[in-house]
């Protein structure tokens, strides 16, 4: 059996799943953090995926401050 942070998969649930007590970039970097990246690379992969989703300014924000579909973006 493969531990869960071994495989290479993801998934979006229906209710997003975000942690309400990490900001929007430690949602988006957590799974990074768990698989070992070092923290200038993790933080260039965040920035990057937040940008391409236009999510960029909100990096700091608590999921909660989000609408829907932001989350669902975050997700």
């Amino acid at each position: 059996m493969v531990n869960p942070e071994s495989r290479n998969l993801g998934i979006v649930f229906q209710s997003y799943a975000l942690w309400p007590h990490m900001s929007v970039a430690r949602n988006v970097g957590y799974p990074l953090e768990v698989r070992g990246l070092g923290r200038a690379e993790r933080d260039h992969k965040i920035k990057a995926a937040l940008d391409t989703v236009a999510l960029g300014p909100y990096a700091d924000r608590s999921p909660t401050e989000l609408s829907g579909g932001q989350r669902q973006r975050v997700a």
